[in-house]
């Protein structure tokens, strides 16, 4: 059996819960199962949530043992590593991809066929991850899952096997068994009270639905470490009295309670720092001393500091007072300090760590100089190709980092990209970024409206409140098609007009119409990178600017074989209705 991280947790207003387990290797002469368990700390918990494992390796398999231990250990510690910004599935996917394919190497696999003469490197697997009021399972064999609430029993994984007529179960899955891995992923609605057991089929194929429930009732209501140790010993013990003639493990996991914090429990915690008052020139705040106002506005106050410790430039940004009963924005402001510190990327603006005890919300940014894009539009109104696509590579690069971290910008537009006199570009102004570990706590206000600025915005996000990496592709298709032409691709809405009720409802306007000497390649990139429906759109990043940067020929012979219907459809409507009009003026002459 694998060492165990067991303890209980118990955090005011975050997920509580207990562990414990009990393995034997039964009537065989090794234990081949593994089992492990950790809560971690308070930050890690919020963050990346408890897990819980365990592992049948295959008796079949010269390294059973080894894969199921290594199985276990190493999921639990490279989930934990992997980044925070980082969705649950994300996270637990990347970890069993990894562990699959390792495991396959070892086992000399050529064409599908193990090498006879390598160690075998085999064994089933079950995770489960408890953060904030999900449970999420990863499932790969035939371990099994089982939730017990309200004195029912139901298991949450279905075996990997078939059944053969008085033979043993042949095993379908396992990992290292195909380097093309595929998990069985569920998720659970977590509720205080619930109890899951991880068991391998020594004991699940031995024990009966009522004897588990037997078993399972003679629980305390609120059990300790020691009680659920106590109870996965006895059910190994009675699936041995039953016949089990395998190794025997189990691990329980009781959820003691699960977060329920309030609105204004949320809010309490995003008031708790003061927004300090608008700044003047000479004043200092928490050591920094204010050198300029850079900006000043309803929503917040941008000011040129220096450190006066190092004498170093920065940028200090504040909430406008006007947003102190907020949650949202105070969120979103919260959040981009948050981010600012965990990405580093060289064209994504820097945020340093907050100032231990500090009373004051605001955060301080490195010091950038130069203008934003817009800014620099009105300087350089009719940019050539080879400009634009410079600029373009260096924002999808930052956009790639986000991507990476499983974020998304959701508010790309000309007045948060900065340029310098050099042509650098850095992204600014990110408090409206999606978080995919943060959206699924509970710790967060769900936003009820669309994040974004109007004309830039995703259709798919005015729609249907949906924003991924390919809404944050949209908005960057815009800026370039605004940076070439001074246009919009679709027509301007204002804030009163969004009134879209699906993607038939807007109509691309060729770049040709502004600046008719581009060439129609580039024009067709556009329209695919600014497609209303995401479906049409660009897939990836890379695609986009490798259109930009090697014109499709292709593409454009396609374009050209089109008829003129699906070409250019407002074009040929009015093309139709101008010619009837003509027919109706002559026959009402003749």
């Amino acid at each position: 059996m694998n060492p165990e991280t067991q303890k209980c947790q118990s955090t005011a207003a975050d997920l509580q819960l207990c562990f414990g387990g009990f393995s034997s290797k039964g009537l065989k002469a090794e234990n081949q199962d593994a089992f492990a368990a950790i809560i971690p700390n308070k930050l890690e918990l919020r963050a990346k949530g408890a897990v819980a494992a365990i592992a049948d390796g295959l008796s079949s398999a010269s390294k059973a043992a080894e894969a199921s231990q290594l199985a276990v250990t190493q999921f639990i510690q490279e989930y934990l590593v992997t980044p925070e910004t980082w969705s649950t599935q994300k996270s637990a996917a990347k970890v069993l991809t990894s562990l699959n394919n390792w495991l396959y190497s070892q086992s000399g696999f050529v064409d599908g066929l193990a090498d006879q003469n390598s160690p075998q490197w085999l064994t089933t697997f079950s995770a489960f991850i408890a953060k904030s009021t999900t449970g999420y399972t990863f499932h790969v064999g035939d371990t099994r899952i089982t939730k017990y609430r309200n004195r029912q029993l139901e298991a949450i994984t279905r075996d990997h096997n078939r059944k053969q007529m008085g033979q043993q179960a042949l095993l379908t899955r396992a990992l290292g068994a195909d380097n093309r891995l595929e998990v069985d992923v569920h998720q659970i609605d977590l509720q205080s009270g619930d109890l899951y057991m991880l068991s391998c089929d020594g004991i699940h194929d031995y024990i009966t639905k009522p004897v588990f429930k037997k078993l399972f009732d003679s629980l305390p209501l609120s059990p300790k470490k020691s009680d659920l140790e106590t109870l996965s010993k006895k059910i190994v013990e009675t699936a041995l009295e039953l016949g089990s003639d395998d190794n025997v493990t189990c691990l329980l996991v009781h959820i003691n309670a699960v977060p329920n914090r309030k609105l204004a429990e949320i809010q309490r915690d995003l008031n708790s720092k003061v927004i300090p008052p608008a700044l003047k020139i000479g004043l200092k705040l928490d050591g920094y001393l204010v050198k300029k106002v850079i900006h000043a506005s309803i929503r917040s106050h941008l000011y040129l500091v220096v450190d006066v410790e190092t004498d170093k430039p920065y940028v200090l940004k504040a909430p406008s007072a006007n947003f102190s009963d907020d949650a949202i924005y105070l969120q979103g402001f919260i959040r981009e300090a948050w981010v600012g510190e965990r990405i580093m990327h060289g064209n994504v603006m820097r945020v340093l760590p907050g100032k231990q005890n500090s009373q004051f919300l605001y955060h301080v940014c490195e010091y950038l100089e130069g203008q934003t894009i817009g800014e620099w539009l009105h300087d350089n109104p009719k940019p050539n190709i080879a400009q634009v696509r410079d600029i373009m590579k260096q924002v999808i690069s930052a956009l790639r980092a986000f991507q990476r971290l499983d974020l998304v910008h959701r508010d790309l537009k000309p007045d948060n990209i900065m340029i310098d006199q050099y042509g650098h570009i850095k992204l600014i102004d990110y408090g409206t970024v999606f978080v995919a570990s943060l959206d699924e706590n509970q710790e967060t206000i769900k936003e009820d409206v669309p994040y974004g600025s109007l004309n830039y915005i995703a259709p798919e996000t005015l729609l249907h409140m949906k924003a991924d990496n390919q809404s944050d592709l949209f908005s960057l298709g815009v800026i370039c098609y605004e940076m070439l032409s001074g246009e919009l691709p679709y027509n301007p809405m204002q804030r009163a007009e969004v009134t879209i009720k699906g993607y038939n409802d807007m109509h691309y306007r060729s770049i040709k119409q502004f600046r008719p000497e581009l060439p129609l390649w580039l024009d067709l990139s556009l329209q695919r990178a600014t497609a209303a429906d995401p479906k049409l759109r660009y897939k990836a990043f890379s695609e986009f600017f490798t259109d930009l940067s090697n014109p499709s020929t292709s593409a454009v012979e396609e374009y050209k074989n089109q008829p003129l219907l699906q070409r250019n459809p407002v074009f040929f409507w009015q093309s139709v209705s101008a010619l009837l009009f003509i027919g109706l003026i002559v026959a009402l002459v003749n």
